[in-house]
């Protein structure tokens, strides 16, 4: 008899790696399973090896078939030119035509999907509802491209029937995951109103949002998120490995006595790909409680980067906890006083202000994310904010989970709501709609968490709100912010107050923007298009302007002149 169970899955495309979780009922119960993705074997030869944690990497053979995974990963010791690694770190952006790369970020990211939906499935899944995690730093542009990429995997793959829900932010997913399995945390809930500072540091983004979390009438427990969630995309475990591999670099060229100008620009990327991975996989051996007291150690073979390293020992990397934490102690605190330097304490500590609170004033700390396991980055946070701190019990895969089961409990708005019966041998069953009007039942943590012997209803509320403003401009004009990234979604048209002026007879130029403010030099252009007018006109007439924006934070802009029909393009298109 076919498998007729509704199956929900979440996807983590994570920067260094991949997870599915699946959330799935059996009886009353909801359960969760972390699916087993395969490593792709690059030849008859190797065996597919099937993990949890799937490898974001990409190699393209000679004959342009694309390897994903473990033996991806590998291939950067031996023809790295063709590996591709932290692609989502780039999404949003367009290749720098300097470098050696063939393959846009968009494209290694579908075919790191094409392995998850492949996956999906095969574990029976052909009418899932699936979404995936997106960092709350990513951009317009960005999460635009994961959700291409992935409309692409599915095409690819001719798999219509499953459904894609969209994107969720990582933070928030792990918010749910907190408030629904994370029972040392409901353990410790001892008064009325608890402050919660949710630290997500993965391999390309770290994410900081701050939730109030009280009991109301009814042994109600409701989580909010009313602070200005703290975004970076610039610091982020790619950050501590590109500070191990630039010590990796300069132990190579002191121990064969090369200068920076021994190295050509070809080998020194190729020396950076294989140094990264190095890091990569020794920070993972050292953050490992048990093997803090040991040595990660490697020998390095470079024989194709055609250098004479002949006159000296093969060069051999080694490595100590107390050396790493050396290595990356001004990314924690910035003790040497590295002009520029951004570190955690700094994060934390401009986090707190910019939303005028005090370290008091936080109850505790949740630490998930690939980085979660590196004990440094606690004893940091705690010389800033002195509270428990509670490392995600699976922080690899707690974003996944959240994710799948914000599947089940979303309503349209982007409010999730939670219920759940803490009674030992009873199940709650509650109905709501998520983003696809699904009615379904909630997940039961399967846990018995000594609240209350009655029942407890969760609610989590997320701050809807754009996070970055959005600038307007006719030609080459000083741009106008016309959406405050204080700005509530979703909302129905508006019309702006942004008073804008043609400057040519026959047509316009409309330019839309994303940044912080008027003065970001990371202000980008997300949008450009140019409006050919039916009839002359005078120059100086008034653009009148209004918006819309939905549910997944897509902009539709409306513009129009003398009261003709509008024009309008939204920030999904290409």
């Amino acid at each position: 008899m076919a498998n007729t169970k509704r199956a929900f899955y979440g996807i983590d495309l994570g920067t260094t790696h991949t997870v599915v979780v699946k959330a799935i009922k059996e009886g009353n119960d909801w359960k969760y399973t972390n699916l087993k993705l395969p490593n792709m074997p690059i030849s008859d030869y190797d065996p597919i090896k099937y993990t949890e944690l799937l490898p974001s990497a990409v190699y393209y053979k000679r004959n342009g078939e694309a390897i994903v995974g473990e033996y991806a990963k590998q291939m950067i010791h031996f023809d790295p030119e063709n590996v591709y690694i932290n692609a989502k770190i780039d999404l949003g952006g367009r290749l720098d035509p300097n470098t050696i790369n063939e393959h846009t970020p968009l494209e290694i990211s579908q075919k790191i999907l094409e392995v998850c939906f492949a996956q999906i499935m095969e574990d029976g899944g052909e009418k899932a509802s699936v979404r995936i995690s997106v960092p709350a730093a990513f951009s317009q542009d960005k999460r635009s491209d994961t959700e291409t990429a992935a409309q692409n995997a599915l095409f690819a793959l001719n798999f219509s029937n499953i459904k894609l829900v969209r994107t969720t932010e990582e933070p928030f997913a792990a918010l749910v995951n907190l408030v629904v399995n994370e029972s040392k945390f409901t353990d410790m809930i001892k008064s009325d109103t608890n402050t919660i500072m949710l630290i997500d540091i993965g391999g390309g983004t770290m994410d900081i949002i701050i939730s109030d979390i009280s009991y109301q009438g009814n042994n109600t427990l409701q989580a909010s998120t009313p602070y200005e969630p703290a975004k970076h995309d610039e610091f982020a475990g790619a950050k501590f490995d590109f500070e191990l591999m630039k010590k990796f670099m300069q132990d190579f060229k002191n121990h064969y006595e090369l200068s920076e100008n021994d190295l050509t620009t070809h080998n020194k990327i190729i020396l950076e790909k294989r140094m990264l991975l190095i890091a990569e996989d020794a920070k993972k051996f050292l953050c490992n409680k048990d093997n803090e007291k040991r040595t990660y150690e490697f020998t390095c073979d470079f024989e194709e980067l055609n250098l004479d390293l002949s006159n000296n020992s093969p060069f051999k990397i080694s490595l100590t906890k107390k050396q790493m934490d050396i290595a990356l102690e001004n990314l924690l605190s910035n003790k040497s006083n590295v002009n520029g330097q951004q570190s955690i304490k700094d994060i934390i500590n401009k986090t707190l202000s910019d939303n005028n609170l005090s370290p008091t004033d936080i109850d505790c700390i949740y630490l998930t994310g690939g980085m979660a396991n590196y004990d440094q980055l606690e004893k940091t946070i705690q010389t800033v904010i002195s509270k428990p701190i509670i490392v995600a019990t699976s922080p690899l895969f707690c974003t996944a989970t959240g994710v799948a089961l914000s599947l089940v409990i979303q309503t349209p708005r982007g409010t999730s709501e939670i219920a759940r019966n803490i009674k030992t041998n009873n199940n709650l069953q509650t109905q709501n709609n998520d983003s696809d009007n699904i009615n379904t039942d909630i997940p039961n943590s399967n846990k018995n968490l000594p609240i209350s012997s009655d029942m407890v209803n969760i609610n989590i509320a997320e701050a809807n709100r754009m996070g970055m403003s959005y600038f307007i401009d006719v030609e080459d004009s000083m741009p106008i912010e016309i959406i405050s990234k204080e700005e509530t979604y979703p909302c129905l048209p508006k019309k702006s107050n942004v008073q804008l002026k043609t400057s040519s007879q026959s047509r316009m130029n409309l330019v839309l923007y994303e940044g912080q403010n008027i003065y970001d030099c990371n202000m980008k252009i997300l949008r450009q298009k140019i409006v050919e007018f039916s009839e002359l006109i005078n120059v100086g007439t008034t653009i009148d302007i209004s918006y819309k924006i939905d549910a997944n934070k897509i902009i539709t802009i409306y513009a129009s002149i003398d009261g003709e029909a509008p024009f309008e393009f939204t920030t999904e298109e290409d």
